[in-house]
This record gives structure tokens, C-alpha cells and sequence, in this order.
């Protein structure tokens, strides 16, 4: 069974380059430009959230500690991604489980979610 991802990023063109890149590594992907998809993650049950700080007039820290303070989805690893010069803190503050600074090359990311989906089952 491949192991399912949720992008969140309002970016067209980084969603689809993400969705592209995941897809390529055999992840099954759910690419949205807004956080529709967060309000259901009890039934979508991803191994993975990749969340863009950004959302226009929603910010992805405050969606982590959504997702965080909920028993049903707590479970989840969050990656923030994002190009704002404090993202250490902002990911530490919002339990995020890890971060990756925009622009940031696909090894890493790729070597970031191989680390966090091992965790999640």
C-alpha cells in the first residue's frame, strides 16, 4: 500500500512541482491549494502533512496546532515548508514535527518525509 501524503501549499506551481515529486516516489498524493483536506484527516488517515506557512488569509502554524491539539489526527507528522526567515521557531512553537526553507532542494525534502512517514505506522 503506498504511503499517503497531504500537501497543503497555495502556490500552484510548487503544489504541482510537490505532487509531481512525491508522485515520482511512489507516494499517493492529496495536493490542495487551501486547507479543505485538514478537515477531514480522521477519515483521509495521511502518513504524512506537508504544510506551507502561507495560506494567504490562514497561516500554517495555526492549522499545525489544529492539527496538534486534536486526539484523532495529534499523531500526524507536520512538515512546514515556507520561506520566512524564522521558520525554526515558528515549526518549534506550533509542535510541528519538522520544517524545510523555500527554496529548498528535492533531496532534502525527499530525505525529510523518507524520516517522518518511517515514524507514522
Amino acid at each position: 500500500m503506498k504511503k499517503k501524503i497531504v500537501v497543503i501549499e497555495d502556490n500552484h506551481d510548487i503544489l504541482e512541482l510537490l505532487g509531481f515529486i512525491l508522485e515520482n516516489e511512489d507516494y499517493e498524493v492529496l495536493a490542495s491549494l487551501d486547507a479543505e483536506p485538514l478537515k477531514s484527516l480522521e477519515e483521509i488517515n495521511p502518513h504524512l502533512i506537508l504544510l506551507d506557512e502561507n495560506l494567504g488569509a490562514q497561516k500554517g502554524h495555526q492549522l499545525c496546532l489544529e492539527i496538534k491539539a486534536n486526539p484523532g489526527t495529534s499523531h500526524l507528522p507536520v512538515i512546514l515548508i515556507s520561506a520566512v526567515n524564522d521558520l525554526a521557531e515558528i515549526a518549534r512553537k506550533c509542535k510541528a514535527d519538522d520544517y524545510i526553507s523555500k527554496p529548498f532542494l528535492i533531496e532534502d525534502l525527499l530525505d525529510l518525509v523518507r524520516q517522518h512517514h518511517r515514524h507514522n505506522r
